[in-house]
């Protein structure tokens, strides 16, 4: 099933999309796609690119994705700029709300970037302020 669904037998993301989907539903899997393709807009296929190449986050809660897109909408993030950011780093979807908004605050005012820069190159929340920057 894993392999249908286009995952590489060859890579680690086949192995992590095993765990994942050996841990949950068929019916738990739809739901959780469900989330950020009907209730949060985001295009199918869009989605499963976000998902197969971060399978562990379909193992995150509802409330958890929807937080995420949440903070980003709040940050003035186009819904464009959202898709962008999880398809080039959907890990960002297990940061917290206060997390993204406190770190592309820092990188926006203290760093001088401009939003659209973060959107381009989301990585930059994965890193620590602290210790990278």
């Amino acid at each position: 099933k894993v392999v249908e669904m286009g995952f590489d037998p060859t890579t680690s993301k086949f192995v992590e999309a095993l765990k994942v989907f050996y841990k949950l539903s068929d019916k738990t899997i739809e739901e959780k796609l469900c989330i950020l393709d009907k209730r949060l807009g985001f295009a199918v296929g869009d989605v499963w690119e976000i998902f197969k190449k971060s399978p562990i986050s379909l193992a995150l809660s509802e409330q958890k994705i929807a937080n995420s897109v949440e903070a980003f909408r709040g940050l003035g993030f186009s819904k464009d700029e959202i898709t962008t950011i999880l398809k080039n780093f959907p890990r960002c979807l297990s940061l917290s709300a206060e997390t993204v908004k406190k770190k592309t605050e820092f990188v926006v005012k203290q760093m001088n970037w401009p939003l659209k820069a973060v959107a381009l190159f989301p990585q930059v929340l994965g890193y620590s302020m602290e210790k990278r920057i």
